[in-house]
C-alpha cells in the first residue's frame, strides 16, 4: 500500500514502504517511453500478495505526474472465456477512456476477424498517442482471455513507434501469457523486466507501524516474521489481528493449502469474528468472483437482499470487502482466493452449482454460466453425479463454445473437449460433441489437433454411417496437413463398410465419402480416376441436393486439374463452385486464374476474399496471402510481394495458427533477395524455410530445391545448381505432378546452368517439361515464352529466343520477359548481331528496370554489352538509405497521403491495396525519415518543397 504521510521519493509520489529501486526503474521506462517517442513495456512478475497491484497504483500517479494518459485494468480467472475483456477493462476504464465509444462499437463486428480487429485496436490507439504519451496498465495477466494475450502481441509491435508505455503484471508462469508477450515484443520494443520480491524487515515494522499506530507487540512480531515479507500478508496479518488466549500465535492453517498459509490463517481468523450472516455473504461472493453484486448473492443465498446490508458493513468494516460502483468487490483477489479454497470442495462445488442455476434462470450468457460449471467440475479428481447431471453441464459448455467460437475457435474446442469428457461414455450425444470440437479447432486452424481429435473419434465409433460422419469432418485438417494418402486409404476403407449403394439410410453418407476419396486422391497420380469420380458425385449430389458435396465435387475437380497443370480446365469447377454455392473465394479458382496471368482478376477476388465483413476471411487469410506474394512475384512487383510474404511471417509469429504457409514465405523472399544479388539473406530464408517444411507437402519441397538451385546459380555454383534442380526434377517425377511449379519458370535458367555443368540430359528434361506445361496451357503467354525460351537456349537457336521475346513481351510477367531479353542480347552477340544485340540488350535493361531487380542471371556475355550502348544496369546500392530520397515509389504515395491526414483504411482503398501493406509502408517510412509519429510526418510533407504540388497531384 502506498505510505500515508510518506516522503516524496519519485517526482513527488508517495513511495512504496520497500519498493523505491522498483519504483525508479518504473519511472525510467516512462521517461524513456517519452523522451523517444516509441513503445516501452515493463513486465512486472512477483508471487501472490507480493504487491503487484499496489505497485501498478503507484505506476499511474507517477506517469499521471508525467503527462500520461492512463488506462488500466485487470484479468479476472472468472472471465477467461470472454473474448477481449482483459484488454478492453483498460482502454475502456476512467472517465476518459483511451478507446473511443465509436471505436468499441466498430471493433465489436471484428471478433471473428482477429487480424482485421488488431489493425484496428492499433489504429485507435494510436489516436491519444499522436497527442502525448499513453500507459496502458494490465494487473494479473496470467488470467487474460486468448484474444487479448493475441491482441497484445500484436498491437505492441503495430505501435513501435507510438510513445505508448505499456505495464504488464502477473505471477510467475513460464511460458504464460506475460512471457508470450514479452518475447512476441522484445525485437520491436524496449523490454524491461522486473521482479517483485518480498519486503525487507525495515518496511515490514514501518508497515506494522503505520497500520496499528504503534509498535506491534511480540505475539504479533512472531507471525510478521512468519510472513515471508508478502506486502498482503502482512497487510492482512494486521488488519485481523486478535492476540490468541495468552497471547499466543493462532493454529496453523492445515497442510497443503495453495496459499501461503498464514494467508489463510489470517483470514480464516477474521472470518471467525464476522457475524455468520457476513461470514456467507464473503463465502458466496468469493465463489462469485472478485466483483460481485448483492443481488447474485441474494439470488443464490434465496434470502431478500435487505437482509445483506448489515453483513457488508461487517465484510466492509473487516476491510475484506469495498464498494465497487454498482457492486462490491473483494480487497485484493488473493483474499477472495483465501476464502474460496478455505471452503470444503463439496460446499464450493455446490455453491457453484447454485450460482450456475441462478445464471440460468436469468439467461445469462452460457460463457458467463460456463466457468461455474466448470467450477462442479474440475479437471482433477473424481466428482459424483448422475448422468443427467453430466449432460446437463456439457450442453452449457456447448452453448458457451457456440457463443466464443466465431471469436475465438481455439477456445470453443477446449470447451467442447471438456464437455465430451463430462458425457458418459453411453451418452448419444458424444459424437456430436467431438465433431463440434474437431470443426472449431479445424477452424481456429489448429488443424493437427482436429486431425489427432477426429482419429481419437474414429477409434470410438461403432457403425459405418459414425466412422463415415468423421471422415466427412476429417478432410479439411488432413488435407490442410498433406495427409491425402491417409484420407485416400481411411475413406476407402469407410465405403467398404457401408451397406450396399441403394440402401436409402446410407445413401448420403456414401456420396460424402466419395466426394472426399475424390478430393484426397485429386492431387496426386490418380488425378484422373479422380476427376472422373467427382464428376459422378456432382451428378449424384445435384440429383440429392446435396449442395456440401456438389461442392467439394467442384474442388476436387478444380485441384485434379490442377495438379495435371490445365489451368483452364481447373478455373471452370472452381469458379462454379463459387458462383453456384457462394462463400469465399476458393483458391483454386485463385491459383487457376494466377496460372492463365489473369492477374487483375485474381487481384480482385483476392481483395473480395479479404474484405473485412467476410466471417471467413480469417480461415482464408493466410493462404491468401501467399498466393497475393507469389502473384505479385510472377508480375514482377517485388516491392509488394516483399510486403506479402514478410505479412504471412508475421501473421505466423503474432498469430500462432498461421503456421502453415510460413516456409513458402521464406521461399518467395528467398527468390527476391535472389534476383537482388543477396544470395546470403536467400540462403538464411532457405534454411528457414527448410526448417519449417511439412514432410509430407511435395509443392514446399519442389519449390525449395529450386530456390535452392537459383541461389547456388546466383552464387556462381553450377554443380550445386545442377544438384538441386534435378533434386526438384525427380520429385515432379516421382508424383507424377504435371502442375505449375517453379521449375516451370525456373526452366531457362535450369537449361543455361545445365549446359555450362556439362548436364545435357536435365536441360533437354527441362525443357521438355516446359513445353509439355505449354501444351497443357495453350494461349497463356508466360508459359508459352518460357517454353520458347527455354528450347531456344538448348538448340542455340536466336530466332526461337526472339519469338520467346516477343510472346512474353504481350503479357504481365515482366521478371521471365527481362531474363529472356539479356539471353538473347548474349546470343546475337555471339552471332555477331551487334546492334540487334544492344537493341536488345535495352529492352532487356527496360523490363530489369521496371521489375526493380539489382541484378538478373543472364548469359555473362551479355554483361559486355553494358557499356556498348546499352541502358545502365539499375544499381541495387544507389537509393540513400535514409531521408525522403530513400522511400521507394510505393512508401512516398503512402507516407504523402498519411501526412495529409489519411487513414490507413483510406489509404489503402485509394491506392488499391490492403491496410496492412500501407502498415507495413508506414513503418518503413518511419524508420528511414527518423521519426516517430504521424504528426511528424505530416509536418515533413508539408514543409517538402514538392509540397503544394503534392496537394495539387492528389487524385
Amino acid at each position: 500500500m502506498l505510505r500515508r504521510g510518506g516522503g516524496a521519493e519519485v517526482r513527488g509520489v508517495n513511495r512504496l514502504h520497500g519498493r523505491d529501486h522498483e519504483l525508479r526503474r518504473a519511472a525510467a521506462v516512462l521517461a524513456g517511453t517519452r523522451r523517444s517517442g516509441g513503445t516501452g513495456l515493463l513486465t512486472v512478475e512477483g508471487a501472490p500478495g507480493i504487491g503487484k497491484s499496489t505497485f501498478l497504483r503507484a505506476v499511474a500517479a507517477l506517469a499521471r505526474q508525467q503527462g500520461y494518459r492512463v488506462g488500466s485494468g485487470s484479468a479476472e480467472e472468472s472471465s477467461r472465456m470472454l473474448p477481449l475483456t482483459t484488454l478492453l477493462s483498460a482502454l475502456r476504464s476512467g472517465p476518459e477512456p483511451l478507446l473511443s465509444e465509436e471505436d468499441f462499437a466498430e471493433l465489436g463486428g471484428l471478433y471473428d476477424r482477429q487480424p482485421w480487429l488488431v489493425e484496428r485496436l492499433a489504429d485507435a490507439l494510436a489516436v491519444p498517442a499522436a497527442h502525448g504519451p499513453v500507459l496502458v496498465l494490465l494487473d494479473d495477466v496470467q488470467w487474460s482471455d486468448q484474444l487479448s494475450v493475441v491482441a497484445l502481441r500484436v498491437v505492441l509491435g503495430r505501435l513501435a513507434r507510438q510513445p505508448v508505455c505499456w505495464v504488464l503484471a502477473g505471477r510467475p508462469d513460464p511460458g504464460g501469457a506475460l512471457d508470450r508477450v514479452a518475447g512476441a515484443a522484445r525485437h520491436l520494443v524496449t523490454v524491461s523486466r522486473l521482479t517483485l520480491g518480498p519486503l525487507d524487515a525495515d518496511a515490514v515494522e514501518g508497515l506494522a507501524r503505520e497500520e496499528l499506530g504503534g509498535e506491534p507487540d511480540p505475539a504479533l512480531r512472531r507471525l510478521l516474521a512468519r510472513a515471508g515479507g508478502h506486502p498482503l500478508l502482512v497487510s492482512s496479518l494486521l488488519a485481523g489481528w486478535r492476540p490468541g488466549p495468552g497471547g499466543t500465535d493462532p493454529a496453523p492453517a492445515a497442510a497443503g493449502a495453495a496459499l501461503p498459509h498464514q494467508l489463510i490463517l489470517a483470514v480464516r481468523h477474521q472470518l471467525s469474528t464476522l457475524p455468520p450472516g457476513a461470514v456467507e455473504l464473503l463465502r458466496t461472493g468469493a465463489v462469485l468472483g472478485r466483483r460481485f453484486t448483492l443481488a447474485d448473492v441474494s439470488e443464490v443465498t434465496r434470502q431478500p437482499a435487505a437482509r445483506l446490508m448489515a453483513p457488508l458493513e461487517e465484510a466492509v468494516r473487516a476491510g475484506l470487502l469495498h464498494e465497487d460502483g454498482d457492486g462490491v468487490a473483494f480487497r485484493h483477489d488473493l483474499v477472495r482466493q483465501a476464502v474460496h479454497d478455505d471452503l470444503p470442495v463439496s460446499l464450493r462445488a455446490a455453491v457453484h452449482r447454485d450460482i450456475a442455476a441462478v445464471m440460468t434462470r436469468q439467461r445469462r450468457p452460457a460463457a458467463h454460466v460456463a466457468p461455474h460449471v466448470l467450477g462442479q467440475w474440475p479437471r482433477s479428481g473424481a466428482v459424483t453425479a448422475t448422468p443427467e447431471e453430466r449432460r446437463a453441464a456439457a450442453d452449457v459448455l456447448r452453448a458457451a463454445a457456440g457463443e466464443i467460437a466465431r471469436a475465438t475457435p481455439a477456445a470453443a474446442a477446449d470447451l467442447l473437449q471438456r464437455a465430451l469428457d463430462l458425457l458418459p461414455p453411453d451418452s448419444p450425444e458424444r459424437l456430436d460433441v467431438g465433431l463440434e470440437a474437431l470443426t472449431a479447432a479445424a477452424a481456429g486452424l489448429q488443424v493437427e489437433a482436429a486431425a489427432e481429435l477426429g482419429r481419437t473419434l474414429l477409434r470410438g465409433t461403432t457403425t459405418a454411417g459414425d466412422a463415415a460422419r468423421v471422415w466427412w469432418h476429417l478432410a479439411r485438417p488432413l488435407r490442410a496437413l498433406s495427409a491425402d494418402e491417409e484420407l485416400q486409404r481411411g475413406t476407402a476403407q469407410a465405403l467398404a463398410a457401408l451397406p450396399p449403394g441403394d440402401d436409402a439410410a446410407s445413401a448420403p453418407a456414401r456420396l460424402r465419402l466419395r466426394a472426399v476419396h475424390a478430393q484426397a486422391s485429386s492431387r496426386g497420380p490418380d488425378g484422373a480416376a479422380a476427376a472422373e469420380e467427382a464428376r459422378g458425385v456432382l451428378q449424384d449430389a445435384l440429383r440429392l441436393e446435396d449442395t456440401a458435396a456438389a461442392e467439394a465435387a467442384l474442388v476436387a475437380l478444380a485441384e485434379a486439374a490442377a495438379w495435371q497443370g490445365r489451368h483452364h480446365e481447373a478455373l471452370v469447377p472452381a469458379r462454379e463452385a463459387r458462383l453456384r454455392h457462394g462463400g469465399p473465394p476458393r483458391s483454386a479458382e485463385i491459383a487457376a486464374l494466377t496460372g492463365l496471368e489473369r492477374y487483375d482478376e485474381a487481384r480482385a477476388l483476392l481483395a473480395e476474399a479479404a474484405e473485412v465483413h467476410r466471417s471467413d476471411a480469417w480461415e482464408t487469410l493466410p493462404e491468401h496471402a501467399w498466393r497475393r506474394a507469389l502473384l505479385e512475384l510472377y508480375a514482377g512487383r517485388t516491392s509488394l510481394a516483399q510486403v506479402e510474404a514478410e505479412h504471412l511471417l508475421r501473421l505466423g509469429e503474432d498469430f500462432e495458427e498461421f503456421a502453415l504457409y510460413r516456409a513458402e514465405a521464406h521461399c518467395v523472399l528467398a527468390r527476391i533477395v535472389g534476383t537482388r544479388g543477396d544470395t546470403a539473406t536467400g540462403r538464411r530464408h532457405v534454411e528457414a524455410a527448410r526448417a519449417l517444411l511439412a514432410p509430407r507437402n511435395v509443392w514446399q519441397r519442389l519449390t525449395l530445391h529450386v530456390v535452392d538451385g537459383r541461389l547456388a546459380e546466383g552464387a556462381g555454383d553450377d554443380r550445386a545448381a545442377v544438384a538441386a534442380f534435378s533434386r526438384a526434377l525427380d520429385l515432379r517425377r516421382e508424383h507424377a505432378l504435371l502442375g505449375a511449379g517453379p521449375d516451370y519458370d525456373s526452366a531457362p535458367q535450369i537449361v543455361r546452368v545445365a549446359l555450362r555443368a556439362g548436364a545435357p540430359a536435365l536441360a533437354e528434361d527441362s525443357a521438355a517439361n516446359a513445353a509439355g506445361y505449354a501444351e497443357r496451357n495453350p494461349g497463356v503467354p508466360g508459359i508459352q515464352g518460357i517454353a520458347l525460351h527455354a528450347r531456344a537456349l538448348v538448340d542455340g537457336d536466336v530466332d526461337r529466343l526472339g519469338e520467346a521475346v516477343r510472346v512474353l513481351a504481350t503479357g504481365p510477367r515482366v521478371p521471365v520477359h527481362s531474363v529472356a531479353a539479356g539471353d538473347l542480347a548474349a546470343l546475337l552477340a555471339v552471332a555477331r548481331r551487334r546492334a540487334e544485340a544492344v537493341e536488345a540488350w535495352r529492352r532487356a535493361s527496360d523490363a530489369l528496370a521496371a521489375w526493380g531487380a539489382s541484378t538478373v542471371i543472364v548469359d555473362p556475355r551479355a554483361l559486355a554489352l553494358r557499356s556498348r550502348g546499352g541502358r545502365a544496369e539499375p544499381a541495387g546500392g544507389t537509393r540513400p538509405v535514409s531521408g525522403w530520397e530513400a522511400l521507394t515509389g510505393a512508401e512516398r504515395r503512402v507516407a504523402e497521403r498519411a501526412g495529409r491526414g489519411g487513414t490507413n483504411r483510406s489509404i489503402a482503398e485509394e491506392l488499391g491495396v490492403s491496410p496492412h501493406t500501407v502498415s507495413t509502408h508506414l513503418r518503413a517510412v518511419f524508420g528511414k525519415l527518423g521519426i516517430n509519429s504521424r504528426v511528424q510526418l505530416a509536418h515533413v510533407v508539408a514543409t517538402r518543397p514538392d509540397a503544394g504540388e503534392l496537394t495539387r497531384s492528389r487524385p
